[in-house]
């Protein structure tokens, strides 16, 4: 019989380079959502995010008119003029304004929207999970009721996401009317 080693080796080799295309992938694809989580670890800038009179506005940069959300509807909104990004995230929540309790500050809410920061106060994870009318933190399981101030009510994060004042502008618009009220993040005690 005869067979040609070197087409052999050429098979080998190939398989061999697969092989190393495929762990370069593999590794590529945990990097991006690592360097993500990174981000909001790393905070340069630590002037206030919000003031009074700075409208709230989505992903794209569109305001938020008082008739955008229905009640048990929410949307990550960020400060018009973006300062200090990382720190911005906000969750925006709409209940009827009966169901606020427990720790919400009801002179920063209005016409049932009540604004909290996206950021854990555990280890500084974005708060992206919603289960019922519970948040949830994906890197450590932190719970909060927004419907109580953002408390705890899971989890290791030591306390509440801050609450951010709004109000409706005259033009029909939901704008801060301050800053948060706690510092934002991990730590901040």
């Amino acid at each position: 019989m005869y067979t040609d080693v070197r087409a052999q080796m050429r098979r080998r080799d190939y398989a061999k380079a697969l092989a190393t295309v495929d762990g370069l992938t593999a590794v590529a694809s945990l990097a991006a959502p690592l360097a993500g989580l990174q981000r909001v670890f790393e905070r340069e800038y630590t002037g206030p995010v919000f003031g009074d009179g700075v409208p709230l506005v989505d992903a794209e940069g569109e305001r938020i008119r008082e008739d955008r959300l229905k009640n048990g509807e929410q949307i990550t909104v960020f400060p018009e003029l973006r300062p200090g990004i990382e720190r911005a995230p906000t969750l925006l929540v709409r209940f009827p304004e009966s169901d606020y309790g427990g720790d919400t500050e009801m002179a920063f809410t209005a016409g049932g929207y009540a604004a909290y920061s996206k950021i854990c106060t555990h280890a500084g994870c974005m708060v992206a999970n919603r289960k019922g009318d519970t948040w949830e933190c994906p890197c450590h399981y932190g719970k909060f009721d927004p419907k109580s101030g953002a408390s705890v009510v899971g989890g290791p994060a030591p306390r509440s996401l801050p609450q951010l004042p709004i109000t409706v502008s005259s033009d029909g618009y939901l704008v801060a009317t301050g800053d948060f009220e706690a510092p934002v993040g991990a730590g901040g005690g």
